[in-house]
């Protein structure tokens, strides 16, 4: 993922979201996480922050939130998010979930929290190049145990397909690409993976538990 293609945009970034699209999106994978007060969850690819309002909702003030992201601008507003709600639970890293090895992830997440019982990737992977070398970064971070929800995007199918076109533009504009189905990734390595959808199949929503786990926790 290129660092550096936020720096300008990265400020009214909230603005063109498209939030009431993708936000029941980003409420199923935090449902499918079946997170409870106390627990840590990484957000690989938080952005500014868009998550993390409803991570807290789920894992309260005693739990823990580590948002990565390859973009310094966009962390930065996440900072900004963070002050004006006076979270004190929420860390950020600084990674390239395609540049960084997976070891050396799961070291600069360990910093921050020693366990991750759950790991959300929304709206990113689609977005990596490739989105199996991100995957393999997430999977560094997750232990046996450890659930992912892995919430994104493909062009709407059946009665919905007519809006293709406007979806393809969206898709465009963030960088996505909606042939990428990074959601399999996760249907390969999880047997038990729950499968859901939103937006005429729009927005594909899948949860499990890797069964291939790295080096961040036992």
């Amino acid at each position: 993922m290129a660092a550096d293609r936020y720096q300008s945009f990265a400020p009214v970034y909230d603005l063109f979201a498209c939030e009431p699209v993708y936000r029941p999106g980003r409420l199923a994978g935090i449902t499918g996480l079946e997170l409870r007060p106390g627990q840590t969850v990484v957000d690989a690819g938080c952005g500014t922050g868009l998550n993390f309002a409803h991570l807290e909702a789920a894992v309260g003030p005693s739990g823990r939130i580590v948002g990565l992201d390859a973009s310094t601008a966009m962390l930065g507003q996440g900072r900004h998010r963070i002050r004006r709600n006076g979270w004190t639970n929420v860390h950020l890293v600084h990674a390239d979930l395609t540049a960084v090895g997976p070891a050396d992830l799961a070291s600069l997440v360990h910093e921050a929290a020693p366990d991750v019982d759950a790991v959300l990737a929304t709206y990113v992977l689609s977005v990596a190049r490739p989105p199996a070398a991100a995957w393999e970064r997430i999977l560094a971070l997750c232990g046996p145990g450890t659930r992912v929800a892995v919430v994104d995007m493909q062009l709407p199918t059946g009665t919905a397909a007519a809006l293709a076109p406007l979806a393809s533009l969206v898709c465009r504009l963030g960088g996505s690409d909606p042939s990428a189905h990074p959601w399999t990734l996760l249907e390969h390595d999880s047997p038990d993976t729950h499968a859901s959808s939103l937006r005429g199949g729009h927005i594909q929503v899948r949860t499990g538990k890797p069964l291939r786990t790295g080096p961040l926790r036992g």
